[in-house]
């Protein structure tokens, strides 16, 4: 469990930080001054530790000479010092573990900084031990995670990477669930085997069986001669089956048989081959309710969901936005040809305010629309696109979008700007705004396909 000590001359902080990270399983003790911390530092080990000395004239003088006595003495944690000296802010002074920075003057800005600090401790590979543990660090097997949800995500990659069986990843569209789906398997005994995503989402369902599992010559019309079918491609390695809830009926029961044998026949074949593959799923879907409503098969959901990994949508991750505009931003900016030293405070505010029905993958492309709209080296709200500062100013609360019609109006032109709206205020996601407006996903996409 993340131990947390905060040293603040005021208890301002105390009842957010308590609230807030205690849900999330953080222990956080305070103590007033540095000299009541080292009793605490003496009896017990944090993860994290955070100094306040903006409000604490007397702990600036000789800060530099104090900062190198507390990372020698504090081993094994991270420091954050918040200050006012010139100095050290115009350096960003790191010595050791410790690092020195602005304090934040907005709650959410204070707990992202917590979140983004704060080791993320998994078991290690070698060693399940309590003993042997190690701090993942920011970027793993591709993955930026800095927030305690996706600290259990990865934990759970870790445990499946050890074992060869089934895996269920569920989680909204754009989660990074083929990102977690690649770790497993990077980090399984299979990952000097192939590793082949299948999308059955974008196959058709006549087709998909045959790619699946092969077919003979002569199967079907077309089918001019053998085919090898993605499992035999990746014999000892492991297939990544993405919008499995897609798959038809038949080809659900063949994956079954693959699943419970280990063994499968191509189209129009005799022979059983061998499966020697791991299989990872995948959907957006809420496959517990496909199987009430007969849509998908239970015994192929229990056989798939032998380990199961939930991905948290990006809004209940806390401090990871920002971090991750960082990093595209760090990433984008070169192949854009721009250089970005500073990031507005309200930009981040605004962008945290966004509820992002799409996730880390709609934040990937809004940071790529804003370095198009960038002018001159800092990162301001103006950049981000109009639709994600209308939608997080109506999340907030604070200027709702609204509609005025005129009389004489048509009712096309109403139903325009009504849609319009509730796509604002819904931010994006469609299948809220058809709930809002009381028509269904599908009649919502054919009146927008109609607006063009």
């Amino acid at each position: 469990m993340p131990r947390i000590l905060f040293i603040d001359k005021e208890d301002r902080s105390r009842a957010l930080l308590q609230c807030r990270l205690k849900a999330d399983g953080v222990k956080i003790k305070f103590a007033p001054s540095l000299e009541a911390a080292w009793e605490k530092l003496s009896s017990r080990k944090f993860d994290l530790i955070l100094w306040n000395t903006v409000n604490d004239p007397a702990a600036e003088i000789n800060l530099s000479e104090t900062l190198k006595l507390f990372s020698t003495k504090v081993c094994g944690s991270r420091i954050v010092v918040f200050s006012n000296s010139e100095v050290l802010q115009t350096s960003r002074l790191r010595c050791g573990n410790v690092q020195v920075d602005n304090l934040p003057t907005d709650e959410e800005d204070l707990l992202a900084l917590v979140q983004r600090n704060l080791p993320l401790k998994v078991p290690s590979e070698r060693n399940n031990s309590s003993a042997d543990k190690f701090a993942l660090p920011i970027e793993f097997e591709g993955i930026i995670a800095v927030s305690l949800p996706m600290g259990a995500v990865l934990r759970r990659a870790i445990e499946a990477a050890n074992v060869d069986m089934p895996v269920l990843i569920t989680g909204e569209t754009g989660t990074g669930k083929d990102l977690i789906a690649a770790a497993i398997h990077n980090r399984s005994r299979r990952k000097h085997d192939p590793y082949i995503v299948v999308n059955t989402g974008a196959m058709s369902p006549e087709l998909i069986a045959s790619e699946i599992f092969g077919h003979e010559k002569g199967a079907f019309t077309g089918a001019q001669e053998a085919h090898q079918g993605i499992f035999e491609q990746a014999h000892g390695g492991t297939v990544f089956l993405d919008e499995i809830a897609t798959m038809d009926e038949k080809t659900q029961v063949s994956l079954l048989r693959v699943l419970e044998e280990k063994t499968f026949q191509r189209v129009g074949g005799i022979k059983k081959l061998v499966a020697d593959v791991r299989i990872i799923a995948a959907t957006n879907e809420d496959l517990e309710k496909n199987v009430a409503e007969r849509h998908f098969r239970e015994d192929l959901f229990y056989r798939l969901n032998v380990l199961h990994i939930s991905v948290p949508p990006l809004r209940d991750r806390p401090g990871a936005i920002t971090v991750l505009t960082d990093h595209f931003l760090s990433h984008f900016a070169p192949l854009f040809g721009k250089e970005v030293e500073r990031v507005a405070p309200e930009t981040y505010r605004l962008l945290r305010r966004y509820r992002w029905p799409g996730n880390v993958r709609e934040l990937k492309n809004v940071i790529q629309a804003a370095l198009l709209m960038l002018d001159g080296n800092e990162l301001t709200p103006e950049c981000i696109p109009e639709r994600i500062r209308d939608a997080a100013l109506a999340a907030e609360g604070r200027g709702e979008p609204t509609c005025s019609f005129r009389v004489g109006a048509s009712l096309h032109t109403v139903e325009q700007e009504l849609i319009r709206v509730t796509l604002t205020y819904a931010g994006g996601n469609k299948k809220l705004a058809a709930s809002i407006l009381g028509i269904s996903r599908r009649a919502l996409y054919n009146k927008l396909k109609n607006q063009k």
